[in-house]
């Protein structure tokens, strides 16, 4: 099982829904299972956010069938080209790849002629996909090694935004390709963002049940041999060396912060200690005096406290940001559980 998020404009929202939701409607039809849904439009507000969730082969299929939607009925110019589009206010909206030129499509796809050229052209589409940082990394790989894989194996562009979106650890992974080529690519994303969270799994594991027993420490170094073999090395052969340091930020809104921390700061420690990171809890703004998470529109739940993450290798800091971020999400559907279940005792 996966669940994919997809960052669309107003515009290519209101195609994809199609008249009286005929379009989405059709695309969750032909595949069976699939549960795709798209966040409320707020005034205001210049994007909305595609859910995708189902079964590995069958969601990658409907994002692959939504590729496609958004290349039809794009308005053309005289010549056949289609219409340069207007640059967005919210720049996350704007391509950061720019289309394939004539040339470029002739050297990668062999000898065709202009009429083809022109008609593969109109079918190559893009997605913006939104992933987690840690998961980003997983993708990118050791060196680039894996996403260079992924573009050379597939025929498809693939490029990250430098910076999160607003208020978010998420970035923008934008893909470039034909609807073909992007549903294959996207079925090899989902199994190292699947594999990547089974890992987190394990480790989530094997913490609690140290934490639970008195093997603590023994139980920590049996997963990082399973897991990471590469951790008892540095750990063994460091001597007198420099260390190089590893950093990642999380952004957790003020609310969660107790919860994450935990009673006298005992889960983070213990996040620290299991993940052998420092992890560097941001002061409370009226600590500091600091204006700039001040609270958005009167609302508390709205500031913003940052997690600075740093350690000897990018291993260990995305395992503890992967799994800060997942305790995050975990209190966070906690909450939303209980408040269902108040309201449901009120009625």
């Amino acid at each position: 099982m996966i669940s994919h998020r997809v960052l669309l404009s107003l515009k290519e929202a209101a195609k994809v829904i199609g008249t009286q939701g005929h379009s989405i409607q059709g695309v969750r039809d032909k595949n069976n299972g699939v549960k795709i849904g798209i966040s409320e439009k707020v005034p205001g507000c210049s994007d909305r956010v595609l859910t995708c969730s189902g079964e590995v082969e069958d969601v990658c299929n409907a994002l692959g069938d939504i590729v496609e939607m958004l290349n039809q009925n794009d308005e053309q110019q005289e010549d056949g080209s289609t219409a340069a589009q207007e640059p967005y206010h919210f720049h996350f909206l704007n391509h950061l790849l720019p289309p394939p030129s004539a040339e470029e499509l002739k050297s990668r796809e062999g000898d065709l002629t202009d009429e083809q050229v022109e008609e593969q052209l109109k079918r190559i589409g893009h997605l913006r996909l939104l992933v987690f940082n840690t998961q980003l990394s997983s993708i990118i790989g050791k060196g680039g090694n894996q996403i260079k894989s992924l573009i050379e194996k597939h025929g498809v562009k693939l490029v990250a935004s430098r910076g999160f979106l607003p208020d978010s650890t998420e970035r923008l992974l934008e893909i470039q390709g034909f609807a073909g080529s992007i549903t294959n690519v996207l079925k090899e994303i989902s199994e190292i963002i699947i594999k990547d969270e089974e890992e987190t799994n394990n480790a989530e594991k094997e913490q609690s049940n140290g934490e639970e027993s008195n093997g603590s420490s023994s139980s920590r170094r049996r997963f990082e041999r399973k897991y990471y073999p590469h951790l008892q090395k540095t750990s063994e052969t460091n001597g007198s060396s420099i260390a190089q340091e590893y950093t990642a930020t999380v952004l957790i809104p003020e609310t969660y912060v107790g919860a994450l921390a935990g009673k006298k700061g005992n889960r983070l420690a213990n996040l620290r200690k299991f993940t052998k990171t420092k992890i560097i809890m941001e002061a409370r703004p009226d600590e500091e005096g600091d204006v700039t998470n001040e609270p958005v529109n009167g609302e508390e739940d709205k500031r913003i406290r940052k997690f600075t993450i740093i350690g000897s290798t990018s291993r260990s800091v995305n395992l503890a940001e992967s799994m800060l971020q997942r305790n995050l999400n975990t209190e966070i559907q906690r909450r939303k559980e209980r408040f269902s279940n108040t309201q449901s005792d009120d009625n």
